[in-house]
């Protein structure tokens, strides 16, 4: 980034710290603020030093200047600095960084934590660091968690050009209301911890670099066990989301009679039930969206949306949903991993039909589990159809 975008930029990332939280002078003068933390498994440690000198951990904290975002003069050149540590435990590096700062450092308004790829893969490493965090409350519980390939240190010492500040842009992304939810689910610490207590099941949001060396939240990294299974594309993600009930803003676009035609979902709403209509137990998935055509233009005549037609767009619309939410669910299938909460929902809702699949759920039971999916298309508006 240009030192001329970095001076325009400054002003309107110092204006959102002082929207989103309370700064006192202890913290602007006497405390570095921990903006964002990347842990990441430290590839190059000695596993031959005693255990307690093995230095496991590499944590890149990022430090913003605070004069800098406050408009005041500063000694620093750049608008942040990162620190990397390597340390035996999380708290050790805490101890170690405040050796190489001036001001004590605070997580008060920490705003992401991101996760490297090969602490996602260590079960050891990467469970001991959600019970350091579940232990530690100096970080707050609605912090949002990320994954990334590679190393997250890496990945917040680069240089974004929508925003420097790593920690920033996540918090601006996820508290946008105006954004669609599409491609990618939120996750707060304490969600992480509560999904992987009571499942050991738990997704996190995907944040990446593109080829144009910007930042990209989409996708996400499915984790049972404390450990990695696998990366999930935006689309399995958006299966996900419509299974929830989170989708808002998407566009789904489907062909009508050769031309595109989109439609928006305003709202969308989600209900699990189960039966056992036939003998067999199953789940029955009802998902309803509301919205509008946002675009459609044709010169065929024949193709004008009569009400008839409309049906018709309903139908096809229907189909696209249920076919993203089955992809959704082949995935998960595929995997053998339950992260679309199948299992959850049975166990509040029928505890006692849950006694008899929960012996058995992770390796059979969920894999051959019958799911239907019924969509339902609601179009407020049409729209202006030439």
């Amino acid at each position: 980034m240009s030192k001329l975008n970095k001076l325009k930029i400054l002003p309107l990332v110092g204006m959102a710290f002082l929207l989103t939280g309370c700064w006192d002078n202890v913290e602007l003068n006497e405390r570095h603020v921990i903006l964002e933390l990347a842990i990441d498994k430290n590839l190059s440690f000695n596993e031959k030093m005693p255990i307690n000198k093995q230095k496991a951990y590499k944590l890149t904290y990022c430090i913003p200047d605070m004069k800098k975002l406050s408009g005041q003069e500063s000694l620093g050149d750049e608008v942040k600095s990162n620190i990397t540590i390597e340390a035996a435990s999380i708290a050790a590096s805490i101890d170690e960084i405040e050796t190489k700062t001036q001001d004590t450092v605070t997580f008060s308004h920490t705003k992401a934590l991101i996760l490297g790829e090969e602490i996602l893969k260590d079960r050891k490493l990467f469970q001991g660091t959600i019970e350091t965090l579940t232990r530690d409350m100096a970080i707050s519980r609605n912090t949002m968690i990320l994954a990334t390939h590679g190393e997250a240190g890496e990945l917040t010492k680069g240089d974004n050009p929508q925003n420097p500040l790593v920690g920033m842009y996540v918090m601006k992304y996820f508290n946008n209301r105006e954004r669609p939810v599409s491609y990618a689910k939120g996750q707060f610490l304490g969600s992480v911890i509560k999904e992987l207590n009571d499942t050991s099941i738990t997704t996190l949001p995907l944040i990446v670099k593109n080829q144009e060396d910007t930042l990209q939240i989409k996708g996400g990294a499915l984790i049972k066990d404390y450990e990695l299974v696998g990366w999930l594309d935006q689309e399995v993600m958006r299966g996900q989301l419509f299974i929830e009930g989170k989708i808002k803003g998407v566009p789904l676009v489907v062909d009508y009679k050769g031309d595109n035609l989109t439609y928006t979902i305003k709202d969308e709403k989600s209900k699990i039930s189960f039966d056992n209509k036939g003998g067999e137990w199953k789940a029955r998935i009802k998902l309803t969206s509301v919205g509008d055509i946002s675009e459609y233009f044709t010169l065929n005549k024949d193709a004008a949306l009569s009400s008839e037609r409309i049906e018709e767009v309903k139908q096809l619309l229907e189909r696209e949903v249920k076919n993203e939410v089955l992809k959704a669910i082949a995935t998960s299938k595929t995997l053998n991993v339950d992260f679309l909460n199948i299992g959850l929902e049975m166990y509040r809702k029928h505890p006692n039909q849950w006694k008899e699949y929960q012996s058995n759920w992770q390796t059979t039971g969920y894999k051959n589990f019958p799911i239907e999916i019924e969509p339902t298309i609601i179009i407020q508006n049409t729209g202006a159809i030439q």
